[in-house]
């Protein structure tokens, strides 16, 4: 089935329009800590509701008391019926150890049940393996992102958030975009994996586009610019990050897509003028030698030997020039 979770980020959303794209599944944030409550909450609830979309909501794990966390998540959503599984979003360490996180997941999920509310856990297959210990919550149902066209692999697997960049009809902006199987409906038990609709998967979107047509400009790859978040686009970002000395996750987040606006300033780079590392590394990626985003001697040198062998004055500059030969020509 297809699905979307929704927070106040969103604004308004017209949910017929939403239904009517195809989506069936609707996760509303609730709750943050033991304080939080989204101030879209209710009324999403009731339009969602209204127009015939199946709901559930999430709440947003932070590090306080367990009770608390439960007892903010109860109330605020008190006289309000859902047709999912409650969902518990751990997704930040908040310096807390795998143990700690692990006791939270644990601890939460148990004291929602003895309040007679079923719960999956929700995070990213990063987060899942770096501070989870998944043999102590193996009776709980697992909906985890996981960004690109591969399924991933989890126990228990019920849901998978594929994008965090979709496009759907009645949304402003980005929207994360999700397939779920009927285990995540409330009282159903069943193991059945998650059959990801092939056009929820491969849906074409405009954000994906921009990124490839990036990643064609800075990395020479010639992807397909088809806006979806296939393998050969997930592995291309990758090296791009790994190039820029950044977390290699294949995520195109806000220190990803800084490092490439940077890029494409096209600020004047060289010994005697001021760096910027990104630009630096990429300036190091396309000409050889070490990459370290500092423009030193070596680089000078590298840089003279490119220049040359595109025939270009061999200053050792980055200057306009030289940027338009590195981005606007296939070399």
């Amino acid at each position: 089935m297809k699905g979307i979770d929704i927070s106040p980020y969103q604004g308004n959303v017209d949910f017929q329009e939403v239904k009517n794209s195809g989506v069936e599944v609707v996760y509303i944030k609730a709750t943050e800590g033991k304080t939080y409550v989204a101030n879209t909450l209710k009324d999403y609830y009731n339009q969602a509701k209204s127009v015939g979309l199946k709901v559930g909501f999430y709440h947003f794990l932070r590090a306080n008391a367990m009770q608390d966390e439960v007892n903010n998540l109860i109330n605020a959503t008190a006289g309000l019926p859902v047709d999912c599984k409650y969902a518990i979003d751990c997704e930040v360490d908040l310096g807390q150890s795998l143990q700690q996180i692990t006791n939270n997941v644990r601890t939460f999920f148990d004291l929602m049940k003895a309040a007679g509310k079923e719960c999956v856990l929700y995070t990213y297959s990063s987060f899942l393996t770096e501070y989870i210990n998944l043999a102590t919550i193996t009776d709980i149902p697992i909906w985890i992102a996981n960004y690109g066209s591969h399924q991933p692999s989890v126990p228990n697997f019920v849901g998978w958030q594929y994008s965090e960049h979709g496009s759907v009809p009645g949304i402003t902006g980005d929207c994360d975009l999700d397939v779920f199987s009927e285990a995540i409906f409330t009282g159903n038990t069943s193991s059945n994996p998650v059959k990801a609709e092939a056009a929820a998967i491969t849906q074409v979107n405009d954000t994906i586009k921009t990124i490839q047509q990036q990643l064609n400009t800075l990395l020479k790859k010639n992807l397909v610019v088809d806006g979806i978040e296939g393998p050969q686009t997930d592995s291309t970002i990758r090296e791009f990050q790994k190039a820029m000395g950044l977390s290699v996750d294949g995520i195109w987040g806000p220190r990803t897509a800084g490092a490439a606006d940077q890029i494409l300033s096209r600020s004047v780079d060289g010994v005697p003028y001021p760096h910027y590392e990104y630009a630096t590394r990429y300036i190091q990626y396309r000409c050889g030698g070490s990459i370290d985003g500092t423009f030193g001697n070596q680089t000078k040198i590298n840089v003279q030997n490119w220049q040359a062998s595109h025939r270009l004055v061999p200053d050792g500059v980055v200057g306009s020039q030289t940027w338009s030969k590195l981005l606007d020509e296939n070399c």
